[in-house]
């Protein structure tokens, strides 16, 4: 899932990242490829994990209700630590996605809250009749 992560982070920037498409597009297209990469690479380890271990069992001839609950363990151990992994995995991604959209939207909201009224962000001249041309600049009566 590492290397097939890598060259699809090679060939989708080659063909896609165009300047129609920002750098936030091309990240969240990576982090979604990364993540079903890792999603099927694991599935796949869980099945031939669970074929394997049949066969394995298997060789050494054991008592079958001995097998069968050893079987039934190992593949409930194997599920539960690849469903807990994956829950991790998407966990992270969905928790640092959505401190990303929280700090953009923080981030906005100040550089609108400088914008908007304020000349090149000082707090003490304020454009109260529009955009300079007959606009007054105002002061507060403490500066």
């Amino acid at each position: 899932a590492k290397r097939q992560s890598y060259w699809d982070a090679f060939f989708v920037g080659m063909r896609s990242m165009g300047r129609d498409e920002s750098f936030v597009e091309y990240a969240l297209k990576m982090l979604m490829q990364v993540l079903v990469n890792f999603s099927l690479g694991l599935i796949m380890a869980l099945i031939f994990f669970v074929f394997g271990l049949w066969n394995i069992i298997k060789t050494y001839q054991p008592n079958p209700l001995a097998g069968l609950l050893f079987f039934l363990t190992a593949a409930s151990a194997a599920f539960a630590f690849v469903s807990t992994y994956l829950l991790a995995m998407y966990g992270a991604a969905a928790g640092g996605l959505y401190g990303v959209v929280k700090l953009a939207e923080s981030n906005r909201r100040i550089e609108a809250a400088r914008n908007n009224g304020y000349g090149n962000g000082n707090p003490y001249r304020r454009n109260i009749g529009g955009n300079g041309a007959g606009g007054a600049w105002n002061r507060p009566h403490y500066s």
